[in-house]
């Protein structure tokens, strides 16, 4: 990425970040009301609700194309940055972009990296479970041979596929429900294999460090020897000349 253009994305996502992490959760809690609490729902705040998606649906486009044309990469900006394209379609996922923290190469390289890594672990999976729940329940609950009717049971669903448990007791029978099933699976063993890389990492660090004080203490030991020997030395050297000084 040039100066200039490095600059311009960089002040524009300085500015935008922030704001369009909130909109994701605003997203977020109005797509979930909408459909967990569609049938209690008058027909005007449905329409409402909806709404106000598509505006955010629309904010989060123009985001998009303006990151793409300020980007050096242009169109090449969509392949670098899937979670940026995976938002415009579902705004809430936005979010997700924490899981940058641990695609650092350093992420794991320090006590902070891997509490970071860990925070958008956690974060990612809250947030995968909550989309994934509301999404399969979107698909599944109007369809007639499908037992996931309601959010506990879409969200112990998410739960079973996330972890790849797998019960089988909730299963989704549409097309769109196979479909978050696979991506739920999919990202269920990348994340899966994310915390156990931390987890690796981390107990790598603390028998190197262990290794590192056994070694320290030796080299510490030895030195002390050394130096005990150094003395006798010394102290050998000042009786032979004290005794050559009487004889002479």
């Amino acid at each position: 990425m040039s100066e200039p253009m490095g600059r311009r994305y960089d002040a524009y996502a300085a500015r935008t970040d922030r704001w369009m992490a909130a909109l994701a959760f605003v997203f977020l809690l109005v797509w979930s009301g909408r459909i967990i609490l569609f049938e209690s729902l008058p027909q005007g705040i449905r329409s409402m609700l909806l709404t106000v998606q598509g505006v955010i649906w629309l904010i989060f486009l123009v985001d998009i194309i303006i990151r793409t044309l300020i980007s050096q990469k242009s169109w090449k900006f969509l392949w670098t940055h899937p979670i940026d394209v995976i938002a415009v379609l579902v705004p809430a996922a936005r979010p997700l972009k924490v899981l940058s923290a641990f695609t650092q190469g350093a992420a794991f390289a320090s006590a902070k990296g891997r509490l970071q890594t860990m925070q958008a672990v956690v974060l990612s999976v809250i947030l995968l479970l909550w989309i994934g729940s509301v999404a399969v329940l979107s698909a599944e609950r109007e369809v007639a041979d499908s037992a996931i009717n309601n959010f506990g049971d879409a969200l112990w669903w998410a739960v079973v596929t996330v972890t790849t448990v797998g019960y089988g007791d909730f299963s989704p029978v549409s097309v769109t429900g196979r479909i978050v099933a696979v991506i739920m699976m999919l990202l269920g063993i990348a994340l899966i294999g994310v915390v156990t890389a931390s987890v690796a990492a981390w107990f790598v660090s603390v028998t190197s460090g262990e290794g590192d004080a056994a070694d320290e203490a030796r080299e510490v030991g030895r030195h002390e020897e050394l130096q005990e020997q150094v003395r006798d030395l010394e102290a050998k050297i000042d009786r032979l000349l004290e005794n050559q000084r009487r004889e002479t």
